[in-house]
């Protein structure tokens, strides 16, 4: 996977506060699919973008803990340059960080998942079967090396879940009924999955949020929209805590 230096870019920035207020950062990762696209699309040699409400002020010293299953924990110095405080167009709530120096260990670990990257698992949850080629088709042309399963119904996908899958993608349309039963079945899996609900309903779409879906999208979804929200769900950190 080619590294992204273009990941990160500048945030609002807010008057830098003198008192600064030492914290830190644990973040997991569910596995080194989800690590990789978030390098990809939030990280540089620079800085990361983290979606948190922790309240951090401008200018606030922090330790960063990122930790992958079977990687182990790489810790990165940085401090607080901006804040999103509400979601907007431009993303969700959260804070740009500036790391002071980078550390070989980072680049290593890059490299050491790269080598062990199996591809990315996605399921597919769609009664047209015309549609879930469409479908596949696109999620291909976002990740080359994605494999797609499908499954025409409820019953079928929860048969097909386990911790091989890294992603979700739901029709709420057709499977309106039983889409709060697969994306339980997705969040009490011992390392949840992160689930993308596709509808053309706004009731539907609202369900689909208040039930904890990572991406609630239109359907059917214009390629720009499910791209992003492809690589915003996958490159989600299963956690985000302070210390």
């Amino acid at each position: 996977m080619r590294r992204a230096n273009a990941g990160y870019t500048a945030g609002p920035m807010g008057e830098r506060v003198h008192d600064r207020v030492p914290a830190c950062m644990r973040v997991q990762f569910r596995n080194a699919s989800s690590f990789l696209v978030a390098y990809t699309v939030n990280l540089s040699r620079g800085g990361v973008f983290l979606e948190t409400e922790e309240a951090l002020a401008v200018g606030s010293e922090i330790a960063l803990q990122i930790e992958v299953p079977q990687a182990g924990p790489v810790t990165l110095n940085g401090h607080v340059t901006w804040r999103r405080e509400q979601a907007d167009v431009d993303g969700p709530i959260g804070i740009g960080i500036e790391f002071d120096h980078m550390i070989d260990a980072l680049g290593e670990l890059i490299d050491q998942l790269v080598a062990q990257f199996g591809g990315i698992t996605v399921l597919l949850v769609c009664k047209n079967s015309r549609d879930r080629v469409t479908i596949s088709r696109q999620l291909r042309s976002i990740i080359a090396t994605a494999e797609v399963v499908g499954a025409s119904d409820a019953k079928m996908a929860e048969s097909l879940l386990d911790d091989e899958i890294d992603l979700i993608l739901l029709d709420g349309d057709t499977e309106s009924a039983s889409m709060l039963q697969v994306l339980q079945a997705a969040h009490s899996l011992f390392n949840p999955v992160p689930t993308i609900v596709m509808s053309g309903e706004e009731e539907v779409r609202s369900r689909a949020r208040m039930s904890g879906a990572s991406e609630v999208i239109a359907n059917p979804p214009p390629f720009g929209e499910l791209h992003s929200a492809v690589m915003r769900a996958l490159g989600k950190p299963s956690a985000v805590r302070t210390r």
